[in-house]
């Protein structure tokens, strides 16, 4: 083994054991930290049920839960993402309770942290087999002897990298699935849009963590329809386009996210919802388009859009499809139009520079902590 891999698996070893040990602690003695009932519950829940209830046969799913609109400009900013979480947790957990940026900013340190500690458990489990590989290769040349040396380098930078984002996450505790939930839930119900976005979406749960988290999964069942398309409604794209997919009747051959297992199958209001979203796609870019920040859709992300609507004005009889036409044509009026989302980057996070994500079967990408911010 060399002394590198030696010293990236011990630290790697002791951060796990610490991050652990001391969350366990320091939790047990704040349990202010739980997330408290979420705001305007009561008027949100009654506005779940009958989010998708129909007023006739032919009617558009019902008015969203009410949910009020947040006004960023008011809010107050929200520590830097770069400062250690231990220093600010004490503050996100007071504000959380009042604060919907705070709330969001809360949830997502947790999840963020959440997964830095999981890729430090994988990163040591790991470590066995990279012995074995470095171990198997030749070092008979310079040439193999150099391959060998830019593999573990490479590895230890990685391990370097991961390392350095742990350090954010030191000493704090971790929490339970359904706190965290909590926490997203009260951000959306607050009109927070990136805590909409996720929450509704589905994104809030996590695959590992699905029976911790059932309660809550019962109650984002009924509710994150209507948190979905208020979010549309305010020309969240993104929520646009995973309700799209949501109802369509085509999604039963496809992986569904939460969001598709809590809506119905409504192929009206699928074309509908594609329709207004290839009206607000911005002009396409060639595939070829040279790397970097976007400023519109490709081509084939413009293709995928128009392909779902052929295929779905093609299933439906002709009425059906005038239905949804005119439906979409109304709530143009009436809906914010929606805009491209651009995750700013920040901290070692990767940010989505355009849509890609989200059309791929309606899933979106997870929200950054720096888009709690109201700034």
């Amino acid at each position: 083994m060399t002394s590198t891999v030696k010293q990236g698996r011990t630290a790697i070893w002791l951060i796990v054991l610490a991050a652990s040990g001391a969350g366990m602690y320091y939790w047990g003695r704040h349990t202010a930290a739980e997330a408290p009932a979420a705001p305007n519950a009561t008027a949100a829940d009654a506005g779940a049920q009958t989010a998708g209830q129909r007023v006739g046969a032919d009617a558009a799913p019902g008015s969203a839960a009410s949910i009020p609109r947040y006004t960023a400009g008011t809010a107050r900013p929200l520590p830097s993402v770069d400062t250690p979480l231990r220093l600010i947790l004490p503050e996100l957990q007071r504000r959380a309770a009042n604060e919907p940026a705070a709330a969001c900013r809360l949830a997502a340190e947790m999840e963020y942290c959440d997964s830095l500690r999981q890729r430090l458990a994988g990163a040591e489990s790991g470590v066995d087999n990279f012995e074995r590989q470095l171990e198997r290769m030749p070092q008979d040349t310079p040439q193999q002897r150099e391959q060998r040396k830019r593999m573990a380098d490479s590895y230890q930078s990685m391990t370097d990298k991961l390392l350095t984002q742990s350090e954010h996450c030191a000493d704090v505790p971790t929490i339970s699935a359904e706190q965290r939930a909590g926490y997203w839930r009260r951000a959306a119900l607050a009109g927070h849009p990136a805590a909409m976005r996720h929450y509704a979406s589905g994104n809030a749960f996590r695959q590992q963590q699905l029976l911790d988290s059932l309660p809550a999964l019962a109650t984002y069942r009924g509710e994150a329809e209507s948190i979905a398309r208020t979010a549309a409604m305010r020309g969240d794209a993104r929520m646009l386009a995973s309700l799209a997919y949501a109802y369509s009747p085509r999604r039963d051959s496809m992986r569904r996210n939460f969001l598709g297992q809590a809506v119905k199958s409504d192929p009206v209001e699928s074309l509908s919802l594609f329709l207004q979203l290839l009206d607000s796609l911005p002009p396409a870019q060639p595939d070829a388009a040279p790397a970097g920040p976007r400023t519109g859709f490709s081509r084939s992300q413009r293709e995928m859009v128009e392909a779902q609507i052929r295929a779905l004005t093609r299933d439906l009889p002709p009425e059906q499809a005038n239905q949804a036409r005119e439906r979409a044509s109304e709530r143009a009026q009436s809906w914010s139009r929606a805009g491209v989302p651009r995750a700013p980057a920040a901290s070692g996070e990767s940010g989505a520079s355009d849509m890609t994500p989200f059309l791929l079967q309606g899933f979106v990408p997870d929200i950054q902590r720096q888009e709690c911010d109201p700034t």
